[in-house]
C-alpha cells in the first residue's frame, strides 16, 4: 500500500511541484548563507543549523515538493550549494549526504 502524502489520504507525488510549498524557502536559503558565513569565521553554533537546513531540502526533494527552479544554475540555492559542499569537502575529503548524493544525479539547468 502507498503512504499517504497528506491528511487526505492523496497518494504521494510521482512529479515534482511547479511551485514550492514553503513560501519562506528562499528566506531559509538566504539564512543559510549568513550561517555559512558565520561557520567559516568560527562561529561553530551555526553548523547545526546548516545541517537541518540540508535535511529540510533533502525531505522536500525526496517527496518532490520543491520546484524545479530552486536548482537552477545560478540561483541563491544552487550558489549556496556549492558553498557548502566545498566547505564539507574541505572539512573531510569524503563527505558525502543524502542530498549531496542526489545533487550529484541532478540535471541542474
Amino acid at each position: 500500500k502507498e503512504k499517504a502524502r497528506g491528511s487526505r489520504g492523496q497518494r504521494p507525488r510521482t512529479k515534482r511541484t511547479s511551485l514550492t510549498p514553503d513560501s519562506c524557502l528562499w528566506a531559509h536559503v538566504e539564512e543559510a548563507w549568513k550561517d555559512l558565513e558565520n561557520l567559516k569565521r568560527g562561529q561553530h553554533e551555526s553548523l547545526n543549523r546548516l545541517e537541518k537546513f540540508e535535511e529540510y531540502i533533502t525531505k522536500m526533494e525526496n517527496d518532490l515538493s520543491i520546484s524545479g527552479d530552486v536548482f537552477f544554475q545560478g540561483s541563491s540555492f544552487m550558489m549556496w550549494w556549492e558553498e557548502w559542499k566545498e566547505y564539507k569537502k574541505n572539512q573531510s575529503a569524503d563527505w558525502s549526504s543524502p542530498l549531496c548524493q542526489k545533487m550529484d544525479t541532478l540535471q541542474v539547468i
